[in-house]
């Protein structure tokens, strides 16, 4: 049961709580009757979880699930000169720009050298790519706590005359890794640091026999997604499903509320309230940041 329970994460809404593991992209969940009474214990009304179906599909789901799709950038590996072939000319232009300037990567130990540079990567600017960035204003402290290196997790960084000037997270599964973060000085954009990073994350991908890499979602995010496409990363369609455990679960799944409003809405609908969104984060970021 400890194995089922340690990476749960439980949100408490208006008038439910919703579960899921915090691990379902690295390893396949399926419901079993301990889980669900640990649940119930725990008085939680709704439990949520993915199926892999990259890797793993579901031989037998039960009617009783509610269903919804949802969406990865996945990326399947088969080698780095396969990646390498595969994406366009301008891509691996932009990564032979980086290593002339001057840039290079390694895998980098998560000490405080690598915090006290991260920490300087979230503090350089309120605003990344027209959106208020929710790192900005994080104390050193806090970096270094959240700094934690586990077997499957992998620092890469990027070095500029000696300094950090982008880095990238990334957290190894079963037969998948998932890019958590990937970050850059701004100042250092011309030097294409970003695409220097990815092909760094690829070699190390490929050399770990990684099948597939993850990179987050497609649709809420029109520049991140144009350069995880150019980097050979494609929109997944997944399934995810909602289990009721409660009466007060079955009511909120029958009213659709179990979901975030973002994911309901059709993308024609939220590619109209990106201008919106956008502007509502840049002005609520600049406030946060006098």
């Amino acid at each position: 049961m400890n194995n089922e329970t340690e990476s749960l994460v439980v949100r408490r809404k208006i008038f439910f709580t919703i579960a899921r593991d915090s691990r379902e992209y690295l390893q396949s969940i399926v419901p079993t009757e301990g889980l669900i009474n640990e649940l119930r214990r725990r008085h939680v009304d709704i439990f949520s979880f993915l199926e892999r179906r990259w890797c793993c599909s579901l031989s037998k789901p039960s009617k009783s699930w509610t269903k919804s799709e949802d969406n990865i950038g996945l990326l399947h590996l088969t080698s780095y000169d396969d990646w390498w072939k595969g994406i366009g000319k301008k891509t691996r232009n932009m990564i032979r720009k980086a290593e002339k300037m001057g840039v290079r990567t390694e895998i980098a130990k998560a000490n405080d050298k690598l915090a006290e540079g991260i920490w300087k990567i979230f503090n350089e600017t309120p605003i990344r790519q027209g959106r208020g960035f929710p790192h900005y204003g994080i104390s050193l402290d806090v970096v270094k706590q959240n700094l934690l290196f586990f077997p499957e997790s992998a620092y890469i960084g990027a070095y500029f005359q000696g300094e950090l000037v982008g880095f990238i997270h990334l957290v190894r599964g079963d037969r998948l890794t998932v890019i958590s973060q990937l970050l850059s000085l701004q100042t250092c954009w011309d030097k294409a640091v970003n695409n220097a990073l990815m092909a760094k994350a690829i070699e190390f991908c490929a050399c770990n026999h990684s099948e597939w890499i993850m990179y987050g979602r497609m649709g809420n995010h029109p520049t991140l997604d144009s350069f995880k496409e150019s980097n050979g990363f494609t929109k997944f369609q997944v399934t995810r499903y909602f289990l009721p455990l409660t009466t007060k679960g079955r009511l909120v799944i029958k009213l659709g509320l179990n979901r975030e409003l973002k994911d309901s809405l059709p993308l024609s609908a939220k590619q109209s309230l990106f201008p919106i969104y956008n502007w509502v984060s840049r002005m609520r970021a600049k406030m946060i940041s006098r």
